[in-house]
């Protein structure tokens, strides 16, 4: 960037931050540290602001790219990490759509091996499948579809934390991310003192992990957690579902024509949470069918 392009945007910020920016200032804001990036390049670290106006004032006075503020609480904000004096932390989700595969990635993204230059398109493999190096150059652009998986995933985890966790829609902040996806924040004080290992738990229920995919035997087990989303999932997804739509997630030929042949039965049975009695759905179709 030329000296008259980076004049020119630079501009653009100190008159938004002057004219426009209307600080929305988070919770406890005097214990968080706040950090901004410089157009000349420089990380500004270990900042403490106290109040919305002072804030704006200091946009004003930097106007700097980007602006920071922890999710962490601390005694001493503007000291070294070693001597800030932990509180507590708010909880964080980052939704992106990066990590959810859809359809258009294999269009507009591109990975490229740092080690053996291999090319490759769509999500990036943990190894490179010529060199198994595990460094990639990433090149990613959003469109509609990718920013609506994000939105929608994101609707999941919303409602996941309101109906199984409890938060209020005030103690939950949604961000959009500047790229492709959104940041979900919790600031409760029943989060603020959990150490990493009950947040891992947290994150864990979220993301399914050791959930029994198994055919629920008892209608009471449907209506609340896991139990309820698997249930919810698979009635929408047999309602709409082709014999084709089923092949593909392993259902055997003669099982997806019995579920599409005897669909409606099947719907009034798994609504009621008695799966069981169509003649050729067995338990093995039925774990497939809630895997996926």
């Amino acid at each position: 960037m030329n000296q008259k392009s980076y004049n020119f945007i630079r501009s653009f910020f100190s008159e938004y931050y002057r004219r426009h920016y209307s600080p929305e200032a988070p919770s406890k804001m005097e214990k968080r540290e706040f950090g901004f990036s410089l157009f000349e390049g420089i990380m500004l670290r270990h900042k403490s602001i106290s109040n919305p106006e002072e804030l704006k004032n200091f946009l004003e006075a930097s106007t700097p790219m980007d602006a920071y503020y922890s999710c962490a609480y601390y005694e001493s904000p503007t000291a070294e990490m070693d001597r800030k004096g932990w509180l507590g932390a708010d909880l964080i989700f980052d939704v992106d759509a990066d990590h959810i595969p859809t359809r258009c990635d294999k269009v507009h993204d591109e990975w490229v091996c740092s080690s053996c230059g291999f090319v490759g398109k769509g999500v990036t493999p943990e190894k490179c499948p010529i060199c198994y190096g595990e460094k990639f150059n990433v090149t990613t652009w959003p469109c509609e579809t990718c920013l609506e998986s994000a939105k929608a995933e994101t609707i999941k985890l919303l409602d996941m934390l309101m109906d199984d966790f409890g938060f209020s829609d005030k103690e939950i902040n949604v961000f959009f991310s500047g790229h492709r996806g959104y940041h979900v924040q919790i600031e409760s004080e029943t989060i603020l003192s959990l150490d990493a290992t009950a947040r891992k738990e947290i994150v864990d229920y979220v993301t399914g992990l050791g959930f029994n995919a198994e055919p629920l035997e008892s209608a009471q087990r449907i209506f609340c957690g896991w139990g309820k989303r698997s249930h919810v999932g698979v009635l929408e997804f047999i309602r709409k579902a082709e014999e084709s739509d089923l092949r593909k997630i392993g259902i055997k030929r003669n099982a997806a024509k019995a579920i599409i042949q005897n669909k409606n039965v099947l719907l009034e049975k798994w609504a009621s949470g008695a799966w069981w009695g169509v003649k050729g759905v067995g338990p093995e179709t039925i774990r497939r069918l809630m895997e996926h």
